[in-house]
């Protein structure tokens, strides 16, 4: 029975893996532009993929980032092929709710903070997506395993 469970849910969390996994190279911040009082340019900030703000001075919250997107991609990847317990669809909402909370606070992008670019957004909603997919499948095993 947890056999059938896990291949209703696998087919969902190959293509999170692979949406997950192509986000890394798309800039998940609109840059800032900041304007004096006489309309010239203050301050201007790029912030481009999570590889580029690791590649910065205070890109310490990427590289925590990049570890945590890469541990639950290939986390979605073994659950693609089945779980037989909780852990594994547990431990992916996990870190998929670490992601959406590093995503809303923003750490390490200074101030004004950016806002999320439309793949940022997508991102975000990725990460509630497989929140609510793990977090059931790990709900929904646990359940069966009584």
């Amino acid at each position: 029975m947890a056999e059938t469970l896990s291949q209703r849910y696998a087919r969902f969390y190959a293509p999170l893996a692979l949406l997950t996994f192509a986000l890394a190279f798309a800039p998940l911040f609109d840059d800032v532009v900041e304007y004096d009082a006489r309309g010239q340019v203050e301050m201007r900030a790029h912030y481009g993929t999570v590889f580029d703000m690791a590649n910065t001075g205070g890109g310490g919250a990427a590289v925590i980032g990049i570890v945590l997107l890469f541990t639950l991609v290939g986390c979605l990847a073994a659950v693609a092929f089945g779980a037989r317990g909780p852990a594994l669809p547990g431990t992916c909402a996990a870190l998929a709710a670490l992601i959406a909370l590093m995503l809303i606070a923003k750490p390490g992008t200074g101030t004004p903070t950016p806002h999320l670019s439309g793949f940022g957004a997508v991102g975000l909603a990725l990460a509630v997506a497989t929140v609510v997919i793990g977090g059931a499948h790990a709900v929904h095993l646990a359940l069966r395993r009584e």
